[in-house]
């Protein structure tokens, strides 16, 4: 009886030492950084130092909307460090705006409790401003701890934006972008294909084969581009493709470069399926 209570507190133990938390303080310190490099790189850092601990962004994006959780109650209390893995599929579709505090009080509490549940990072967090991603998230919660490092209490509002508009805006060589528009062209229109594998296995696809097709070969190029589905009279979800020229966001010029009809763009905004 002896041996087993010891055995049970000798791992109880090692449990409680491999356990990794981070103080309040040293997160309040490090949201400076992560903010900064955001507005100057336009992307969130893969790892952030917080105290003397590395974590990844979708550990800190967990540690960050605790923190917040946690000040509303005016408690300070370290937050555990867990094993967190990306978004699937982040996706986004926000509008410019604010977020009240009790708002982004309850978000924080949504993207605990995701995580919590699911192991992983959330693909978006729904807001009365639109759906947020990760990336966004994690800039946004920044922003809240670091007006609270310099007032000392949490903001009544927060500004969002789309993360597209924070990103870097990558134009790419027109050359290389003339050069995927003629070899997109050249497939024709398939009902037997939805995505880009099988549009390049059997040579044609749908309009969100080839709207898969062209946004990978933009950013595989590093061209900033854009997913956006709308309804047309044909079907309630077309999809096409727009990249970034000139400071703005233009269609693909499918009738320039002959593509099939059914590929044509026939809207200029919509629900952004995906971006880069």
């Amino acid at each position: 009886m002896l041996f087993a209570i010891v055995m049970a507190f000798s791992i109880s133990a090692v449990s409680a030492a491999n356990t990794t938390t981070v103080d309040a303080n040293s997160i309040v310190k490090s949201v400076d950084t992560v903010k900064n490099y955001v507005e100057t790189k336009k992307a969130v850092p893969t790892t952030v130092t917080v105290g003397s601990k590395k974590v990844t962004s979708e550990q800190y994006l967990y540690i960050l909307s605790s923190t917040v959780t946690n000040l509303n109650k005016n408690s300070k209390k370290s937050v555990t460090v867990k094993t967190i893995a990306k978004a699937p599929k982040p996706v986004e579709n926000v509008k410019t705006g604010t977020l009240s505090k009790s708002e982004y009080i309850k978000l924080a509490g949504k993207i605990t409790t995701f995580i919590n549940t699911n192991g992983r990072l959330p693909n978006f967090i729904t807001t009365s401003k639109g759906n947020m991603n990760p990336d966004n998230l994690i800039y946004t919660y920044s922003k809240i701890v670091a007006f609270y490092k310099t007032n000392n209490r949490l903001p009544n509002t927060v500004s969002v934006k789309p993360w597209s508009t924070t990103k870097s805006t990558s134009e790419g060589s027109p050359a290389t972008i003339d050069a995927i528009f003629k070899k997109a062209a050249k497939y024709g229109y398939s009902h037997a294909a939805h995505d880009a594998a099988t549009l390049v296995k059997i040579g044609a696809g749908d309009c969100w084969a080839m709207s898969d097709y062209l946004f990978k070969q933009l950013k595989a190029s590093k061209v900033k581009a854009r997913i956006i589905q709308y309804p047309t009279a044909y079907a309630y979800n077309h999809r096409s493709v727009q990249y970034y020229k000139n400071g703005s966001w233009v269609n693909v010029p499918y009738r320039a470069y002959g593509f099939n009809s059914m590929f044509n763009n026939v809207g200029s905004s919509g629900t952004v399926i995906a971006s880069c």
